[in-house]
């Protein structure tokens, strides 16, 4: 059976809230009304940011492009996904998103196409360190909390907004009745914070070893993707 949230009356769920600077910051899900401004936020900077994304050369191919935007359309309109908003003056503004999706060791339907090759060899990066690691029996369970994406604003970067997100996943988690979570990260950075927030290394993978498995990245690129996971007690 398709994991689906059970939406009700106390969505959306505020998960964390706390002022600094002068800036009231709530982290919360991802309300309908936003949606289109969560893509718009991925739309701008992740396919230039991310090490896959930037590397397979996504957004300049528009099929590969349109192909990940509609995947997270899809993902977000399963209403897991995190928000963050700053209020400043009495503006409310969307400023970082974390795109969450629960995960299921038997997937019965996946009903996005993945569409485009730039896409494709991303994705099929991501499924490729879960052959080294499967996270479900890792953990030994049939759901996890997985993500694909997670973005702050360029004008918001420095407010450890990420941390934020990222340890909002366990109350998120807890709603839904997950007691893990798994994602691919792929920059030093995001690896770093992701061991700060408590994450463990399961399995990695260079985009060399990637280019060897036949995968489109540069034979000699060492740079390096990490499967982490998180289990809440």
């Amino acid at each position: 059976m398709v994991f689906k949230r059970e939406i009700c009356s106390l969505f959306p769920r505020e998960y964390e809230r706390w002022e600094s600077n002068g800036i009231k910051w709530v982290v919360q899900d991802l309300p309908p009304e936003d949606d289109e401004k969560a893509l718009e936020i991925f739309r701008s900077d992740f396919c230039d940011d991310e090490v896959l994304c930037s590397t397979s050369g996504i957004s300049r191919n528009p099929k590969s492009f349109q192909g990940i935007l509609d995947f997270w359309r899809h993902c977000i309109t399963q209403r897991t996904s995190l928000a963050c908003y700053a209020e400043e003056n009495g503006v409310r503004t969307l400023v970082a998103v974390n795109v969450c999706v629960p995960a299921q060791k038997v997937e019965e339907d996946n009903s996005v196409e993945i569409v485009g090759e730039e896409w494709q060899n991303v994705y099929h990066s991501l499924e490729y360190i879960e052959t080294k690691c499967n996270p479900f029996e890792f953990l030994n369970l049939d759901v996890l909390l997985g993500a694909y994406g997670l973005l702050v604003k360029r004008e918001y970067r420095g407010a450890k907004l990420g941390a934020r997100l990222l340890n909002a996943r366990e109350p998120l988690s807890n709603v839904l009745g997950i007691k893990a979570t798994s994602t691919v990260f792929t920059g030093i950075s995001s690896q770093k914070l992701a061991t700060r927030c408590g994450f463990i290394t399961i399995a990695e993978a260079s985009l060399s070893e990637m280019a060897e498995a036949g995968l489109k990245y540069p034979k000699d690129d060492q740079r390096t993707i990490k499967l982490m996971v998180k289990k809440y007690k």
